[in-house]
């Protein structure tokens, strides 16, 4: 049997010839390599993540979660942030009840750290989102390195709140009331829109994203632009503003006192 099976592929491969056999190579090409590339897809998700690429997230629950001090969050990876004001820190996660374990949140020293443990997320295709509801009193500091957006159900009123951007594509959705405001971002093309009150605001823009905050109203507000994109604020008092790149700097309102270090092509511009 061995021998006739090997006898009929000559046999057949002569009847093709050369000419049929380049014809058909690409082909043969592709084939292996979509076999090659859909084993280590299935072998890169292995153990209990192995389901993770091919089933749905299954029906959208709501789970409680052990919460604690929480000074600082780091939100990691594709998931959504919503921050609810509170006295008394709560942590809740929505997701697809077969994802569910797959959201971590884990609190260390004070500090939330929220991922997505997922292997697979570059093949599925997440029709439900994936959210945590955090309630934190003491919250000082957002560290951001993802995909997903962080927001606020109302406005939150803290004394101070250092946000730093390291990466990600995100939107940040923000309605604060603080004393000291520190805005910065690094790296990637997150658009960052706040609005509510601080009495300090230092900005700091080093990418790509926009920043959308003329509805916060600051009396003082130290900015600099070494970015691409814009920068929109309102100082009510004090504005001191450097700009070494491209991105402009726009204000409103009528600050009595506006100083300005321009090396780079962006401007400062007067909104009203």
């Amino acid at each position: 049997m061995k021998k006739l099976l090997i006898t009929s592929f000559y046999r057949t491969i002569a009847g093709i010839g050369l000419p049929g056999m380049l014809r058909i190579l690409p082909a043969f090409s592709f084939l292996l390599v979509a076999g090659t590339f859909s084993m280590l897809m299935i072998t890169s998700c292995t153990g209990e993540q192995a389901d993770d690429c091919f089933t749905n997230s299954g029906q959208q629950v709501t789970e409680s979660r052990p919460a604690g001090i929480i000074e600082k969050i780091e939100l990691w990876d594709n998931v959504n942030l919503v921050l609810i004001p509170g006295t008394t820190p709560q942590i809740s996660v929505e997701a697809g009840e077969n994802i569910m374990d797959a959201v971590t949140t884990e609190i260390t020293n004070g500090t939330l750290v929220i991922r997505n443990t997922m292997k697979c997320n570059w093949v599925r295709n997440f029709n439900k989102e994936l959210t945590v509801y955090a309630t934190a009193p003491l919250l000082s500091e957002i560290r951001y390195e993802g995909s997903g957006d962080i927001s606020t159900r109302s406005q939150l009123s803290l004394d101070s709140l250092q946000v730093s951007i390291w990466g990600g594509a995100g939107s940040f959705n923000l309605d604060l009331d603080a004393i000291r405001l520190n805005l910065a971002q690094h790296y990637g093309t997150v658009d960052l829109h706040v609005k509510g009150r601080a009495y300090i605001t230092t900005i700091f823009s080093n990418s790509f994203g926009p920043f959308y905050c003329d509805s916060l109203v600051s009396n003082i507000i130290y900015i600099r632009n070494s970015g691409t994109n814009n920068c929109y604020v309102h100082p009510l008092h004090v504005l001191e503003a450097e700009i070494t790149s491209v991105g402009n700097i726009y204000y409103s309102g009528n600050p009595y006192d506006v100083k300005s270090v321009i090396t780079g092509s962006g401007k400062l511009v007067k909104t009203e």
